[in-house]
């Protein structure tokens, strides 16, 4: 068997990724596309006034694509992929090359994900259902200014619906093969004047895709989630919002096809068979895999978010807590016979505090904030199999770490004349993390750091008519850095940490509504790095260091509503990425290609 993975030098990947989408929506008068308003910069706008490359989605385009995971969206947005393992329970976005590809629950990825302007750190839990959204927005380019250090490539977040005081709600049921079912639904309302509440939910199964034939079949689905929200208006100028959400899953997602490799590559001979003798039969949805994968979440987060207007001033207050568990197994070797077992055991609590304080003039706009996160967190594997560690034997491994970061951040656009402005933007970060590594119950490592980085941007907006923007700028990213949690002790325990990143990128693009029915943006830009986070997996010893890198890319979005009722939306992206002098002691020359996505 064959589980891809590289490490390299020199390397120069290409990807060219292109969506096309057809939509029919219920008829109306004219055609013409709907105004999309974003928060890509902590504040409402359109889509076209943001000198970001953003792609969003709203709540009404994601029911007619059929999305229903949060990682369906790379599927129509360009230059946006997924990697992960373990057949979905690790899943990190990649936008424009820019991904974590260690599937160690301990590392955070340089790809932020936020729900509800709170930001997700553990990518076990990235993969869930979507349901009564708003919208979803994917920001290109580093974000750290105003959404934090580990945001270096950009960030994916979504936005749920909100209370109402109209009464109102809706179910919608699918049914399908395998066993599919998913029900969602919501129901909004006003419980006074001042107070209105909202309760929506999913419900996920099905009976899996991979058949196994001595045993539970793998990728079965089985979970739901449930959100509750409370909209406290007690005057005009004050909105609190208390929104709890409790999600379960008790699922069997994992599962790998079983293939013979043979001199580094897939064996040619249908009939191979691996060391042990075995042949799956060459179908990736069926085999024989003798321990049992499972997949089991428990989730809950409550949010406070209180939205104050003070005269000409606006005051925002954040408040998070999340407590998350988390189990995974899987039959790594994807045979009948006890080669190799992996499990996970994983206990986060993470708490976060967010103010800021914006104002809008004449002729200025800015933005200023205070944002404290606290991580507290165990995590465990465990790995059995007769080949490997003989009969009975299961080889733990467990590692502490406290995250706590403070930032203090802002942002200011200033209109130089009527028809230029100039963005600048700071935020300044600490870190601390504390770290313990164990085997079987015995403390072998343990270290602390504290990393003081900044992220910052400067950048020209200009609007010549109502219709075109351009934007060019420079944009300084950082990510966070931190220690590997290897699969077994290294031999040289130096290898542990590993340096923060940063990431100096260069863009520039336009923004333009040709007709009333017509969007067309484009961006192109230029990435340099210092000290980025490169991957490897040497034997069972997957680990993040330090290399350097660049990358050189573009994207095209189209979007047209030619006749009412048909939306079309067109885009493509293309990269370019160097990662160089990266050490491997896999082949005999030291050097192999990579991957960097």
């Amino acid at each position: 068997m064959i589980k891809n993975s590289s490490t390299g030098r020199n390397l120069t990947l290409a990807l060219l990724s292109s969506t096309l989408c057809l939509q029919v929506a219920p008829a109306v008068s004219q055609s013409k596309l709907e105004e999309v308003v974003v928060t890509a910069q902590k504040r409402e706008q359109n889509l076209q006034d943001v000198g970001i490359s953003v792609t969003a989605f709203t709540g009404n385009q994601l029911r007619e694509l059929g999305f229903t995971n949060s990682v369906d969206i790379v599927a129509h947005t360009p230059n946006v992929e997924v990697t992960g393992a373990g057949g979905g329970v690790i899943n990190t976005f990649s936008i424009r090359g820019v991904t974590q590809n260690d599937f160690s629950a301990a590392q955070e990825s340089p790809i932020a994900v936020y729900v509800d302007d709170v930001y997700i750190s553990q990518n076990f839990v990235t993969g869930f259902s979507l349901f009564d959204l708003q919208r979803v927005e994917v920001l290109r380019g580093p974000q750290g200014t105003l959404f934090g250090r580990n945001a270096t490539g950009g960030l994916v977040h979504y936005i749920s619906e909100k209370p109402t005081q109209e009464f109102g709600g809706f179910v919608d049921v699918t049914v399908g093969e395998e066993g599919r079912q998913r029900v969602e639904g919501a129901i909004s309302g006003a419980f006074t004047d001042s107070i209105s509440g909202r309760l929506s939910g999913v419900y996920n199964e099905s009976d899996g895709l991979i058949d196994n034939r001595i045993g539970n079949d793998l990728m079965q689905q089985d979970d739901y989630s449930v959100r509750g929200q409370l909209l406290f208006q007690p005057s005009d100028t004050l909105d609190i919002l208390v929104k709890g959400l409790y999600a379960d899953e008790d699922s069997a997602r994992g599962g790998y096809s079983h293939r013979v490799g043979f001199d580094g590559e897939f064996a040619k001979d249908p009939g191979a068979t691996d060391f042990f003798g075995y042949n799956s039969g060459g179908d990736p949805f069926k085999g024989s895999y003798d321990f049992d994968g499972y997949k089991e979440v428990d989730l809950s987060t409550l949010t406070v978010n209180v939205d104050w207007e003070l005269g000409e001033f606006s005051f925002v207050s954040i408040t998070n807590y999340q407590d998350i568990d988390h189990q995974y197994g899987e039959d790594s070797d994807a045979s009948p016979n006890d080669v190799y077992n992996y499990e996970a055991d994983d206990d986060v609590d993470q708490i976060s505090q967010e103010f800021r304080l914006s104002w809008d003039g004449d002729s200025w706009r800015w933005v200023a904030g205070l944002y404290y996160m606290d991580i507290d967190a165990e995590y465990a594997t465990f790995q059995s199999g007769q080949e490997f560690f003989g009969p009975g034997f299961i080889y733990d491994l467990g590692a502490e770490q406290d995250t706590e970061t403070i930032a203090v951040f802002g942002q200011a656009e200033i209109d130089l004349t009527d028809t230029l402005a100039l963005t600048m933007g700071a935020r300044f970060n600490r870190d601390e993390k504390d770290f313990k590594f164990s085997e079987l119950g015995v403390k072998l490592y343990s270290d602390d750091f504290s990393d003081d980085d900044w992220a910052g941007i400067i950048q020209l907006d200009y609007r010549p008519n109502d219709d075109w923007l351009w934007y060019v700028g420079v944009n300084r990213g950082i990510k966070s850095g931190g220690f590997n949690m290897p699969l077994g002790p290294p031999a040289d325990f130096s290898t542990f940490p590993y340096d923060g990143e940063t990431l100096y990128a260069y863009e520039g693009g336009f923004k333009s509504t040709l007709w009333d029915t017509t969007r067309l943006n484009m961006s192109v830009f230029y990435y340099d790095y210092d000290d980025y986070q490169a991957y490897t997996f040497d034997g069972f010893v997957p680990l993040l260091f330090n290399a350097s890198a660049d990358t050189v890319g573009a994207e095209l979005e189209l979007v047209t509503n030619p006749i009412a009722g048909l939306e079309i939306m067109l885009g493509a992206g293309w990269i370019d990425a160097d990662v160089d002098d990266l050490p491997s002691s896999i082949s005999p020359s030291g050097e192999e290609d990579a991957v960097l996505a």
